[in-house]
Formats: C-alpha cells, structure tokens, sequence
C-alpha cells in the first residue's frame, strides 16, 4: 500500500533530497572525500545539485575491459546465470594494506552472473486476470478516510510474468490517478506520478524523446526508457518487475512498480509496517563445507565472513547492536540464518556474498525480494512470486533499505552498478525483518578480487554500508514513529 502525500512536511525532510555526482577518479583511502550522491541525501547528508538534461544522452563508445584473472575460476554448479547488463565504472584506485595500488572500473561489459548458493523458493506461472472495470479508492495509511491524490495497489491485482497482450483499457482518473489497463494489468501514467510528487520535488523537466523519458529537477532525475525494464533515478539502477509502456503518447509504469519501488524509494518517510531497529543480524554467506564461489585469491566463504566482521564494527562504530549469523568458519543451514533473524528484536538482516562468473565479469548489486505479482529479475531467482511469502510484509521497507546500501556504496565508489535487483532468495522470502542480499563484488575477476582480498577495500565499503543503515533509520523516524 502506498501511502498519500501528507500536506506538512518537515524542514528536514525536505532538505535530505539533492543531487550529487561522485568525481571520477580517487583513492578509496580517501573515499569519504568523495561527494555523495542523491541517495545519500534521501537517506541523510551531501548536497551538491544538478540540472537535468535537455535531450538524451548520446551513446559512448565502449573502454577497454579490465585485465583477466591470474587463474580460470572453477564454475560453481549450485549457482545461477543472470542476463547481462551494461554498467559505467570510472577510474578507482585501492590502496592494499601491503602498500600495493590497484586500478579497478574500467569501463565493461558485465559478463553473465551467477546468482546465491540461496535456493529461490519456486512459484506456478501466474494466469492473466480478467480486465477489471474499476480500481479500488486509495485510503491513507493512518486508516482514515480517502485523501486525493493517494494511491495503493490492490491486494488482488495480479500481474503476469510473461509480456501483457496489447488490450487497452482506460478508467476514470481516481482521487488525481490516470490508469491505463494493458492485457489486465494496471499502468499510471508518468503525468500522474509527476503531479503526486512535485510539492516534494519541483519537477521543471518532463520529456519524452524517441523512447526514452526523463522526469527531472534540480533535486531529482528519472531515467526510463519505453519497453525497458531498466530505470535510473541519478544513475542509481533499478530494475523494474514490468517493461515501462506507451499508450497514446503518453508514458505508463505498472501500478506494481509505483507501490513496491518509486514511492517507497521517493518517499521514505511515509512507509507503512516501519518498525524502530537498534540491532542489524549481519549474515555471512556460506561457511564451513560451503565454500561458495571459488576465488582468484580465496574462497567467498572467508572473503563474506571477513566482510561481515569489518561491517559488524562499523555499525557498532554507530551504535548499533549487532548480531552475526556465525562468527567462524562454519556450516549454517539457510533456515537457520532466518530463524536468528527472525529471533532478534528490533532489527533489520542483511546478508553479504560476493559473485562469480567468467574473469571479466565485475560489478556491484543488491538484491531484494521479489514482491507478489511479479517475476525475479533472473530466470533462476524463484520465478513468478504469486501467492506471496512471509517477505513480502516489509516490500516497502526492503526496497528502501536496498536502496540507501546499494547507493552509499556505488556513489562512494563508483563501481559497474549491475543495479537494484529481485529474487525469493531463501533468507529473503521468510524474513519477518527488512532485510537485503548484498553482493559485494565478483571474486572471479583478478583486479576485483585483489579488491576483495583488501582490508582497505573492506572496511571503507563497511563504513559505506554502516552510513547507509544509520541514513536509513533517520528517513524513517517518522514512519516509525507511528507505529
């Protein structure tokens, strides 16, 4: 459910949204000179802004690929190959704890990925629903009465995985929203999303060129593209569950996507279900006889338990309590890292692997779970989710906490961002807490696992992620505070 535009909103809330580009080129030494990014305002600090541009950006011819792996990875047969992506990554320079400069980033293609050793949970194929005559009245989230201009998704809109048949309905605007049926699935019109959110934004840029569309201000830009699932909201990617269409000129998302990412993301503070945390169960991947994805310079196993120590100081650098699914090398089973999740008060979950692919692979992404009515983003990532699972409670929540870590950590850096992604994977889907999969780079990739191998590397991406969490609760203090 997404929540309505309340009319008084708070000074500080307003001042957390700017825009800022990361310089190009830095020693992660240094990282906390670097300029944060959008995100990092919505989830608390920078400030530099940016005006959006007036016509499509032209393509770029692609750099050089990073230099290949010293050895030929094994292929893990327990993991899953996901689509390819294109991503941008500026010169980053690491300094090793041995004194050793490394140079990873170069512009790349990302090779296929393989997703977590975590099995998805799989769901039926989805049937079309029938093409509704009306859509449900939004309610605010307080309970009372209707307000104009709020929006939910309906608890029994059913979405299909496959692409929608190109039957068109158009229904009476409701409380301000331009609905468009397309083969039985809602869509809002991109007009609509711009007016519910100008009083928060200011947009002054609404244009469509060919089939790319921007939405933008000085605090915000939107990037879309007709038929695409790929959307970039200040070069953060997101990868929505449905295409973006176009009917009659006009620009449509799925009601889906607005409800479980855009408002979430856009406005935080008025997510429903947040519950105050003062503790983070950070979860190592794999361990003991599960040495998951087999290295350049060692085992993730060792690399995710070693990431997962340095993250636990940072958050405890910030007052947080923390709670480690194992401290040591050893075997827990994927049921059990939910259940001490689960088990723990007051707390959000967050779960650190690293990836694997051909050596040239490289790149950053962040997985949340895949919400009701909608496919995972790969084909191996639990299919079409469309009864629903425990999860899904914290939809909004997730999103938004994937968000805060993902951006701290590809602004401050600027990696290959291989985007905001979907999965049911088995520490997500029964999670009664907030909770994300974080991958923090591909181990299979020579320069990138050297990274990887660094404790420089680490502790500035832990420091990243330990911002993030704390920026995280302070955007939802006030929906916290209605609970």
């Amino acid at each position: 459910m997404t929540p309505g535009l309340h009319p008084s909103i708070s000074k500080a809330f307003i001042a957390i949204f700017a825009l800022s580009m990361a310089s190009a080129s830095f020693d992660v030494a240094h990282a906390e000179d670097a300029k944060p990014g959008f995100f990092k305002k919505i989830f608390g600090g920078g400030s530099k802004t940016e005006t959006p541009p007036p016509a499509p950006e032209p393509e770029k011819k692609p750099a050089p690929k990073p230099a290949a792996a010293k050895t030929k990875p094994k292929a893990e047969p327990e993991k899953t190959a996901s689509k390819s992506e294109t991503g941008k990554a500026p010169r980053v320079i690491i300094t090793t704890t041995g004194g050793k400069k490394v140079e990873v980033g170069k512009k790349t293609t990302p090779a296929k990925t393989t997703a977590k050793t975590e099995t998805p949970k799989q769901q039926p194929k989805a049937k079309e629903e029938p093409v509704k005559d009306v859509t449900k009245t939004a309610s605010r989230s307080d309970g009372n009465s209707p307000m104009k201009g709020e929006f939910k998704e309906d608890d029994d809109d059913k979405a299909s995985s496959t692409p929608a048949p190109k039957s068109v309905e158009v229904l009476p605007a409701n409380g301000g929203w331009e609905i468009i049926k397309i083969g039985g699935r809602d869509y809002v019109t991109a007009e609509s999303i711009r007016n519910f959110y100008n009083p928060v934004y200011g947009f002054t840029t609404f244009r469509t060129q060919g089939t790319h569309f921007w939405l933008g201000s000085s605090k915000l830009i939107l990037k879309a593209q007709i038929g695409s699932q790929e959307m970039l909201i200040n070069n953060i990617k997101f990868i929505l569950s449905f295409p973006v269409q176009e009917h009659n000129g006009k620009v449509l998302f799925s009601r889906l996507d607005l409800c479980k990412l855009i408002d979430p993301v856009l406005y935080p503070s008025h997510i429903q279900n947040a519950e105050y945390f003062d503790t983070v169960v950070v979860d190592a991947g794999h361990g003991g006889h599960d040495s998951g994805a087999r290295g350049v310079y060692g085992y993730e196993k060792d690399f995710a338990l070693k990431m997962a120590m340095s993250v636990r100081t940072a958050l405890m650098q910030r007052g947080f309590k923390v709670v480690l699914t194992r401290a040591t090398d050893t075997f827990i089973t994927l049921g059990g890292r939910v259940a001490i999740a689960n088990q723990t008060p007051k707390s959000i979950f967050l779960s650190f692997h690293f990836n694997s692919s051909d050596n040239a692979a490289t790149g950053i992404e962040t997985w949340a779970l895949t919400p009701q009515s909608a496919a995972a983003t790969i084909s191996r990532g639990g299919g079409y989710n469309i009864n629903g699972v425990t999860g899904n409670k914290q939809d909004s929540a997730n999103i938004a906490l994937a968000t805060a870590v993902h951006a701290s950590v590809i602004s401050r850096f600027k990696f290959v961002d291989r985007g905001i992604k979907r999965a049911q994977w088995s520490v997500l889907t029964g999670c009664k807490r907030p909770g994300i999969l974080f991958e923090g780079g591909f181990v299979t990739n020579g320069a990138e696992c050297q990274l990887i191998a660094s404790e420089t590397y680490r502790q500035q991406v832990s420091n990243a992620i330990g911002d993030a969490v704390l920026n995280y609760r302070k955007a939802l203090e006030s929906a916290m505070a209605k609970r």
